[in-house]
C-alpha cells in the first residue's frame, strides 16, 4: 500500500513539474519573442532596419550597372538628362523609312532589334524575313547588322524549309538604310543652318 501511495505522489509531482517546466518555457519564449520584435522596429536613423526610399534604391541600381546601354551615350543619368529616344536616332528612323512598305512584326528600340513579318518573294512558295540589329547610335557601316531569312515551302505551303538569306540581299538592305540615314542627316543639318 505504501508503494502505491508513493507512486501516486511521485506521478502527481512529475505532472506538476512537467506542467511547470512547459509553462515556464512557453512564457520565456513569448517574452523573448515580444521584446525581440520590438527591438527591430524602426527608430529613425538609429534603428536596426532602415527603410530605403524608392529614389535611393533607383540610384543604387543605376550606379550598379556595369556599362551604358546600346543607345546611351555612357553618361550617368543622375543629375542630368542624357535620355535618347527613337526619334533622335537617325539609323532607327532610316530603317523604319526604308522598310515602310514592309509589315513590322517586332520593333524594340531599347533592345536594338527590328524584325519584319514574312514577306512574299518573287518565287512561288518562298517568303523572307528581315532582322536588323543595331550595335551603336553612330552613322557607320559597323553600326548595323542586317540578316535575312528565307522560307521555301511546297506549292500547298506544307513541308517548309528555313535558311539564311543571301548576303547580297542583306548588303543591299543595309546600303539602302545607310543611304537613307545619310540623306536624313544632311536634311537635318540644312534645317539647323536655316
Amino acid at each position: 500500500m505504501y508503494l502505491i501511495k508513493l507512486c501516486c505522489i511521485f506521478a502527481t509531482s512529475n505532472i506538476m513539474k512537467r506542467d511547470f517546466i512547459k509553462y515556464w518555457f512557453l512564457s520565456v519564449f513569448i517574452t523573448v519573442f515580444t521584446f525581440g520584435c520590438s527591438s527591430l522596429k524602426e527608430k529613425g536613423e538609429e534603428g536596426l532596419l532602415k527603410k530605403k526610399t524608392p529614389e535611393a534604391n533607383m540610384k543604387e541600381r543605376i550606379l550598379s550597372r556595369e556599362g551604358p546601354g546600346i543607345f546611351s551615350s555612357g553618361k550617368s543619368i543622375i543629375g542630368g538628362t542624357s535620355y535618347e529616344f527613337a526619334t533622335s536616332n537617325v539609323l532607327w528612323r532610316a530603317s523604319l523609312q526604308s522598310l515602310k512598305d514592309v509589315p513590322i512584326a517586332s520593333a524594340n528600340y531599347s533592345g536594338g532589334v527590328l524584325i519584319t513579318d514574312w514577306i512574299d518573294s518573287k518565287e512561288v512558295g518562298a517568303t523572307y524575313k528581315i532582322q536588323i540589329n543595331f550595335k551603336s547610335n553612330e552613322l557607320a557601316v559597323s553600326s548595323l547588322d542586317v540578316q535575312t531569312f528565307l522560307k521555301k515551302c511546297s506549292s500547298n505551303y506544307t513541308n517548309c524549309k528555313l535558311s539564311t538569306g543571301s548576303e547580297e540581299t542583306s548588303a543591299a538592305i543595309k546600303n539602302k538604310i545607310l543611304n537613307t540615314a545619310r540623306s536624313l542627316t544632311i536634311a537635318e543639318e540644312k534645317n539647323k543652318k536655316k
